[in-house]
C-alpha cells in the first residue's frame, strides 16, 4: 500500500482528555444543540465580523457551537477535555498517534480565520478553549505523520505507511470532480449542493454565500446548499406510492410531463432555506395543483423546483464575479438523465456527468496520491482520471420555458416569505 487517504463530513466535535479516552459520543454536523450559543456568539461578535473571519454564516453545524453547548450543558466532559477532534482527524489520530488537521476541516469549526490561515484567539477565547485545544492543521494533500505499528496491524497495512490527511467530504468530492476554472460542481442527494473553488484571496464575498479553505493550495470554496432535494422525491415515492416503484420509474412518470408540469410549480423548502435564501421558516408548497395534475407532474415539479434553486445560487456566484460556463453533476441525483436534463435548460448551461459521480472517495485518493509524489496536482488529475461520460445541453424551447416559469418562481417565494413568518409564530394561548 503506497498511502492511506481520508475524508468524512466536516464540523462534528469528539472531546479527548489528556490520558487520550473519548469523553463523549461525536456530536455531528447534523446536532442542533448548538443552535441558542452561536446565536449568542453572533450577537458577541456581528454576524458581518463572524462572515468576513471565517467565511461562515453562522449556525450550530459548525464545531464551535458543539463546543459551547458541552461547556453549559455536559460542563465535566468540558473542563476534563484537552483536545477536540473532527471525525476525520480522531480517525487520523488513531492512525499515527499524532493530532492533525487540514484547513478543509479547520476551517469548518466557526474558529480559524481564513484569511490569516491560523486559529482565531478571540473566538477561541469565547468559546473558552486555548488554540491549542485544536489540533495543528496542515495542507489536505500532505501526510505528515505515518501509521504506528498498532494501526497497521488492526487494518493489515505496513507500518510507518503514509497518512495522508485528505479533506473534508464536500471539498474531495469538489476535487473528485473535477470542478473549477468556470466549472460548477451540483451534488444532489438527500440535499443539494452547489460548490465551486476559485483563486484565494477571494474578491467580495456575498453574505449569503459561505467561503471556505479548499483542499488545492491557494483556493477557496465558495458553498451553496439546499436543506433537501433527493429526499423529497423519495418521500414522493414513498408517502404518494407507497414505495411501489423505484426511482427509474418515478422518472418514467416525470418524463411523460412536459417542461413546466403542466402549470405547477414546487418550493422544495420541506426542510427549510438554506442557501440563498436563509429562511429556516421557509416549507414546501405545490401553487398550480388541480385534480388533473398526477404523480409524474408532482415529481417532475420537485425536479424543476430544485433546478430553480440551483438557478439563484448561480445567479449569486456571477453577481459576485465567479465564472459558470458549465456545471459538473455528481451524486446520486446525476444518475438521472431526466434530472440532468431538466438542470441544463433551467440553467441554460451544458451539464456533464463524470463516470464516477460519488466523487468524494476519488477526490481523498487523489489527494492521498499528491500527498506522496504518486500523482499531479489533484485538482488537475481528476479530469482525467474522472472525465466527463454524459453531457447535456439546454433545449431550447425549454430552456425558454424555464426562463419565464424561474420568474414566476422567484415571485412565488416573495409572496410567500411573510405568509412563512406568520405560520413559524407559535400560537396564542388560548384564554
Amino acid at each position: 500500500m503506497a498511502a492511506v487517504g481520508l475524508a468524512s463530513h466536516r464540523g462534528g466535535v469528539v472531546p479527548i482528555d489528556a490520558a487520550g479516552r473519548v469523553l463523549a459520543p461525536c456530536m455531528i454536523w447534523m446536532d442542533r444543540r448548538g443552535a441558542a450559543e452561536v446565536d449568542a456568539l453572533v450577537r458577541a461578535f456581528g454576524r458581518e465580523r463572524v462572515h468576513a473571519a471565517t467565511g461562515l454564516i453562522p449556525d450550530a453545524e459548525f464545531s464551535a457551537g458543539k463546543i459551547l453547548w458541552l461547556r453549559a450543558h455536559a460542563p465535566d466532559v468540558f473542563r476534563a477535555a484537552r483536545l477536540y477532534l473532527q471525525p476525520r482527524d480522531y480517525l487520523y489520530w488513531r492512525l499515527t498517534g499524532e493530532p492533525a488537521t487540514d484547513y478543509t476541516l479547520a476551517s469548518r469549526t466557526l474558529l480559524l480565520d481564513i484569511n490569516t490561515r491560523a486559529w482565531w484567539p478571540e473566538a477561541c477565547a469565547y468559546v473558552g478553549i486555548a488554540p491549542a485545544a485544536l489540533p495543528p492543521v496542515h495542507p489536505s494533500a500532505s501526510a505528515p505523520h505515518r501509521a504506528r505499528a498498532d494501526a497497521a496491524a488492526a487494518l493489515g497495512i505496513p507500518a510507518g505507511t503514509p497518512v495522508a490527511l485528505g479533506a473534508g467530504d464536500r471539498p474531495c468530492e469538489v476535487v473528485g470532480a473535477g470542478a473549477g476554472g468556470g466549472r460548477v460542481m451540483v451534488s444532489t442527494g438527500t440535499t443539494t449542493n452547489v460548490s465551486v473553488p476559485v483563486p484565494a484571496p477571494p474578491p467580495a464575498v456575498d453574505p449569503r454565500v459561505m467561503c471556505s479553505l479548499h483542499a488545492v493550495d491557494g483556493t477557496v470554496l465558495f458553498e451553496q446548499g439546499m436543506s433537501a432535494s433527493g429526499s423529497i422525491l423519495r418521500w414522493l415515492r414513498d408517502t404518494m406510492l407507497g414505495g411501489r416503484v423505484d426511482y427509474r420509474q418515478l422518472d418514467g412518470l416525470a418524463g411523460a410531463v412536459p417542461a413546466g408540469a403542466d402549470g405547477l410549480l414546487f418550493l422544495p423548502f420541506m426542510q427549510g432555506a438554506r442557501a440563498t435564501r436563509w429562511n429556516p421558516d421557509a416549507r414546501g408548497a405545490w401553487f398550480g395543483l388541480t385534480e388533473a395534475h398526477a404523480v409524474g407532474a408532482l415529481a417532475r415539479s420537485v425536479m424543476e423546483g430544485v433546478a430553480f434553486e440551483v438557478r439563484a445560487c448561480l445567479t449569486i456566484l456571477e453577481e459576485m464575479g465567479t465564472p459558470v460556463s458549465e456545471v459538473v453533476a455528481v451524486g446520486g441525483g446525476a444518475r438521472s438523465a431526466l434530472w440532468d436534463q431538466i438542470l441544463a435548460d433551467a440553467l441554460g448551461r451544458p451539464v456533464g456527468v463524470p463516470e464516477q459521480t460519488d466523487a468524494a472517495s476519488l477526490g481523498a485518493m487523489l489527494l492521498a496520491a499528491d500527498a506522496i509524489g504518486a500523482a499531479p496536482a489533484a485538482d488537475r488529475a481528476a479530469r482525467s482520471v474522472n472525465p466527463v461520460a454524459r453531457a447535456y445541453r439546454p433545449a431550447p424551447a425549454a430552456a425558454d420555458r424555464y426562463r419565464e416559469w424561474y420568474d414566476v418562481y422567484t415571485r412565488l417565494y416573495d409572496a410567500l416569505r411573510p405568509v412563512f413568518r406568520e405560520l413559524a409564530r407559535p400560537a396564542e394561548p388560548a384564554g
